[in-house]
């Protein structure tokens, strides 16, 4: 339970620095469509590392 905790939490991160970065580069003219694929996919893995921790507390909490 404590690797999915610390994954969940570097997931949690993670999305919230991505959300942070994709906020500060939309005032530029740097952002671009190829950009917000990316961001999309990092922001997917991000959440994926989420889910783990719930799938895991559900198992847990099945027992």
């Amino acid at each position: 339970m404590k690797n999915a905790t610390l994954i969940a939490i570097i997931s949690l991160s993670v999305v919230i620095l991505i959300d942070l970065i994709q906020f500060i580069l939309s005032f530029f003219e740097v952002y671009s469509m190829g950009m917000y694929r990316v961001f999309g996919v990092l922001n997917l893995l991000g959440f994926v590392g989420i889910l783990q921790f719930f799938v895991k507390l559900y198992s847990k909490q099945k027992e």
